[in-house]
């Protein structure tokens, strides 16, 4: 039904290609009837490339959603562009996860390696936000809701219970944004993201060269990348550096940014 060689032809790396290509099976089935097909949840750059796909075909209506506008996992929905989104339900669980943490400090790691150890794979589960006070609350698919809910007793050994909630009992997470004036010798990677995260250049092209280093939340290994206006840089648990504006050159010829951090 849908030219699939032609809507792909523009895309280089295979995930992307296999990404693109299941969206197209979803989209397929809506033109041939149904009312509703979705995605497993998509990182900001899967996102990226599905809505490339997925504008092409007039005829299908799509939404992203996540539980939250500044999620950052998101599943995509697609229906018959006869269809208003007021009669779909979004297949969206949201659980608590409750426990004594008063001895025993516990991350987003931990919460996602807990999960993962009940066979559950990485795209069914959307943001996990860590609470202040102790335990979180998860945003999953709604196919391994009960999975979750019947299974999951313990996080870094300690005893849990899983309750669900409302979508609007979440807590959301505080984004702090510090804004940075600086001048960088270029716009190579190591040298925005070291203006960015506050730390040496040769340690910030360590880090990047050592895979903990991500723009537009892909793993980028190579230092001298140049990094555009609309790039996001982010390290896990030091959040993430965009560029907000360039301001010209010193009169040392050194380029005068302002940044963005997000935490």
């Amino acid at each position: 039904m849908l030219n699939r060689e032609k809507m792909l032809s523009h895309l280089k790396s295979e995930d992307d290609k296999m990404i693109a290509a299941h969206t197209l099976d979803k989209a397929e089935s809506v033109l041939r009837g149904a009312d509703l097909a979705y995605t497993n949840f998509l990182d900001p750059h899967q996102q990226e490339v599905v809505e490339g796909i997925i504008r092409q075909i007039p005829e299908v209506k799509y939404r992203f959603v996540g539980g939250y506008d500044r999620a950052e996992r998101k599943r995509l929905l697609l229906i018959p562009e006869y269809m208003l989104w007021e009669m779909i339900e979004e297949p969206l669980a949201f659980l608590e996860i409750e426990g004594n943490f008063s001895f025993q400090q516990v991350s987003h790691r931990d919460y996602l390696g807990s999960l993962l150890a009940l066979g559950l794979r990485r795209e069914m589960l959307g943001d996990i936000l860590v609470l202040k006070d102790g335990g979180c609350h998860l945003i999953a698919a709604l196919e391994v809701k009960d999975t979750i809910c019947l299974n999951l007793t313990r996080v870094h050994q300690v005893p849990v219970k899983v309750r669900e909630i409302e979508k609007e009992e979440l807590k959301l997470p505080e984004e702090r944004i510090k804004e940075i004036s600086t001048t960088v010798a270029s716009l190579r990677l190591d040298s925005v993201a070291s203006a960015g995260f506050s730390t040496s250049r040769s340690k910030m092209a360590k880090e990047i060269k050592n895979e903990k280093v991500k723009v537009n939340f892909q793993i980028e290994t190579n230092p001298a990348r140049m990094i555009k206006p609309d790039d996001v840089i982010s390290i896990r648990g030091r959040g993430r550096v965009e560029i907000k504006e360039i301001e010209g050159e010193t009169r040392k010829g050194r380029i005068k940014l302002t940044l963005q951090r997000y935490y």
